[in-house]
């Protein structure tokens, strides 16, 4: 395990894309080994060039929390960034359309993942409360509206950036900053053609830490 961990690193640089073999015949097998045998002089090493190369720095993964809210009065959205030393970084936007609840979760994401890639944050753990969500940008299943496929493209290329990021749906009780965020900014938005734009995090200049009051 230890070798294949060695030339996973090495091979990452060049984007290989793994594909699942076709079934092949035994024969076909062994006449392309007849076709070409392995020199007698053919020295095999186990080792690799430079050690060294190997180690590399993993960076923690942050966490990102998202949530959308859609009144009758306008829209908001709610996003909740946790580093790894557990700092939370919270941030509220009201929408300057009004729109369904899913597409507000949508922006709430796309939101989110924006902000990260300008953070320069190349792991992410992404949390939201929409099993249906989830499994849409999972690919396990496909996008019914029309009007949520934009929305949909975008955060799936968004999602592309990073070099690692997983898509984890979560209760709702678990996702509660992150919905009162949204439902901040839904209430302030106003209906008329200009919007309210208010990062909360500029309000909360100390970052708060998990596990302390």
């Amino acid at each position: 395990m230890g070798r294949l961990a060695k030339w996973a690193l090495l091979l990452n640089q060049y984007e290989i894309i793994y594909t699942s073999a076709k079934a092949v015949k035994g024969q076909a097998v062994a006449d392309f080994l007849a076709d070409h045998p392995i020199p007698a002089d053919w020295e095999i090493s186990d080792d690799l060039s430079d050690e060294q190369v190997f180690f590399a720095d993993v960076s923690p993964a942050w966490m990102m929390f998202f949530d959308g809210s859609a009144l009758k009065d306008g829209a908001g959205a709610g996003v909740v960034f946790v580093s790894p030393e557990r700092h939370i970084l919270p941030y509220s936007f009201s929408l300057s359309e009004l729109c369904s609840n899913n597409v507000a979760k949508y922006q709430a994401l796309i939101t989110g993942l924006q902000m990260a890639v300008e953070m320069k944050i190349s792991s992410l753990e992404v949390f939201g409360d929409s099993m249906l969500m989830i499994n849409q940008l999972l690919t396990h299943c496909k996008v019914g509206k029309d009007d949520l496929i934009p929305y949909h493209q975008l955060a799936t290329q968004l999602l592309e950036r990073f070099n690692f990021v997983t898509r984890e749906h979560v209760p709702r009780k678990d996702n509660q900053m992150a919905d009162a965020l949204a439902n901040l900014a839904a209430t302030l938005a106003l209906t008329k053609d200009e919007a309210i734009n208010l990062p909360v995090c500029q309000c909360w200049v100390v970052p708060l830490t998990l596990g302390t009051s």
